[in-house]
């Protein structure tokens, strides 16, 4: 049977694998995306003569484009694959207060409303109004730039396929986007979904833990590893603000929110006897 340590790594290489399939995927995304748009935009002239029809065809184009990322057939597997990838956190969690605190009645109800309300959530920022807009708006700027008669129908077909799929100097447009929408939903619902359970479980000590990386902030750095309590943790939301603090957070939210936009670290319920372990060897440590 896995210990609660492992369990942990179990969960965070899981979040990994599913955050890493989403950004892999997204090269053959752009590729098919681009496609798509340019096939949009053929008719849109280009003539300075049609430049007041052209930008009233183009108000109505919006939806149309916007409605390519939604249709992309490789990018909705992979959203279906994020959805996915809760339920097996869920489990896995489930799995992990159990190990770490102990046996407990799950309120099946009330879980799944966690599950579902996330999973909405994620779905409206990557397949309905958050990145329709975000696509949408971006792209019809481009155009719009470009039925002034300032150059060529291929001209314009090379800046929208640079603008979706990127160049070897700059990203796609939409990348940061999808990837820090996807690794936010992904850390965020784990964390609401162990908060929920230790909530109910009436928790007081939490174990600071996750992934450090070469960007990681001074939030995080100096918490990683260590042990806290719920109203130490709580008073974490009346620091000044941190770079990367996410709107919202507050005494409750903390607990979900942790350090912020892409955040790699979780707040791990854990028994009485572990944080004061811990604690005990803190203090033999300053001897």
């Amino acid at each position: 049977m896995a210990t609660p340590t492992e369990l942990i790594k179990q969960i965070q290489e899981l979040q990994l694998a599913i955050e890493s399939r989403m950004d892999d995927a997204l090269p053959k995304v752009f590729s098919k995306l681009s496609d798509q748009v340019i096939d949009h935009a053929t008719n849109l002239s280009l003539d300075p003569k049609d430049r007041a029809k052209s930008l009233k065809e183009l108000i109505k184009l919006k939806k149309d484009i916007a409605d390519t990322i939604v249709a992309n057939a490789p990018y909705q597997i992979q959203v279906a694959e994020v959805i996915k990838g809760f339920e097996m956190l869920a489990e896995l969690s489930n799995e992990y207060i159990t190990l770490a605190i102990g046996d407990f009645s799950e309120k099946k109800a009330l879980y799944k409303a966690i599950l579902e309300t996330n999973i909405a959530t994620t779905k409206d920022a990557l397949l309905g109004a958050g990145i329709r807009e975000n696509f949408g708006t971006a792209i019809q700027e481009v155009l719009k730039d470009n039925i002034a008669g300032i150059g060529t129908r291929s001209e314009l077909n090379k800046t929208l396929r640079r603008f979706i799929e990127g160049t070897e100097q700059e990203a796609p447009f939409l990348n940061r986007y999808i990837k820090q929408t996807t690794n936010d939903a992904v850390m965020t619902f784990n964390a609401d979904y162990i908060q929920t359970i230790a909530a109910d479980l009436d928790v007081e000590y939490y174990l600071y833990a996750g992934t450090l990386i070469a960007d990681s902030r001074p939030f995080c750095v100096s918490r990683a590893g260590r042990y806290f309590t719920t109203d130490e943790v709580k008073a974490w939301a009346n620091l000044k603000g941190w770079n990367g603090r996410m709107a919202g957070t507050n005494s409750s939210t903390i607990f979900i929110y942790r350090g912020g936009y892409n955040c790699r670290h979780q707040l791990w319920p854990v028994a009485k006897e572990q944080y004061e372990q811990a604690q005990d060897r803190g203090r033999a440590g300053l001897k």
